[in-house]
């Protein structure tokens, strides 16, 4: 049987990650575990690579990226990952087994992305769900492993066993309206537990068609209709998503 990794290498990505989330769990078992690891890993790899091609052509453009508060205070848009991610990624696999291989990839192999800020070509950017994914929190100094480890306790405390307890959500962006310095809902986040190789963004949406989606969208993969909003220029959503590759 050809593995999964030679079959995402040759193309075949969707009907991959289709059948990785089919296999739930048994992902994490003998005869699938590297296998699925080998795919998640390269996802990372490519995910990388389209990263740096739109920040690359954002930054040419004369792009900023900017802190979502009052003062849009400039920052980077990528932080790739730092000597701690490893460790960090080791923790959250230990901690919240069986935690998504996908989610670990990015942490090892991208880093932080925030592709919220001003565009010169396109100043209501911001209003468009720019891509943010942010695990290691660099632009703290790091310190995500005690946040979530605080989160999580907290959650321990506050769940009741006998009920229907939301799953615990390992926050990574603010939503579409808290990018733009909106007041809006709670943040993006992974369910954990995991359910396999995959994460799940809510109850239905998997992190890598979600990352998919975005950069389908050369990173801007909504728009908030709200008042004073216009489109991008034309052609721009696509030059910045022209050649990327599908995860």
């Amino acid at each position: 049987m050809t593995s999964y990794f030679a079959r995402y290498q040759a193309g075949e990505h969707d009907d991959v990650w289709r059948d990785l989330r089919a296999l739930g769990q048994a992902a994490f078992d003998g005869p699938h575990r590297e296998d699925a690891r080998a795919v998640a890993r390269e996802m990372g790899v490519r995910a990388r690579r389209n990263v740096e091609t739109i920040v690359d052509r954002l930054q040419a453009d004369g792009f900023v990226a900017e802190r979502n508060d009052d003062e849009a205070t400039p920052r980077p848009a990528h932080f790739p990952p730092s000597d701690g991610a490893a460790d960090l990624a080791d923790w959250l696999e230990e901690t919240f087994a069986p935690f998504p291989m996908t989610v670990s990839a990015w942490i090892r192999e991208v880093g932080d992305v925030w592709l919220v800020g001003a565009h010169p070509r396109w100043p209501q950017s911001v209003l468009a769900d720019p891509l943010v994914v942010e695990f290691e929190h660099s632009l703290y100094g790091g310190g995500s492993r005690d946040y979530y480890a605080e989160e999580w306790q907290s959650w321990q405390d506050d769940s009741d066993p006998d009920d229907d307890a939301e799953p615990f959500q390992l926050d990574f962006a603010p939503d579409a309206l808290h990018k733009a310095n909106i007041s809006g809902d709670g943040p993006y986040g992974i369910q954990l537990p995991g359910v396999g190789v995959d994460g799940l963004v809510g109850p239905t949406l998997w992190f890598v068609d979600d990352l998919n989606d975005a950069f389908a969208a050369g990173g801007f993969p909504g728009a908030l209709h709200e008042e004073g909003y216009v489109d991008p220029p034309a052609g721009l959503r696509e030059g910045l998503a022209r050649d990327l590759l599908r995860l």
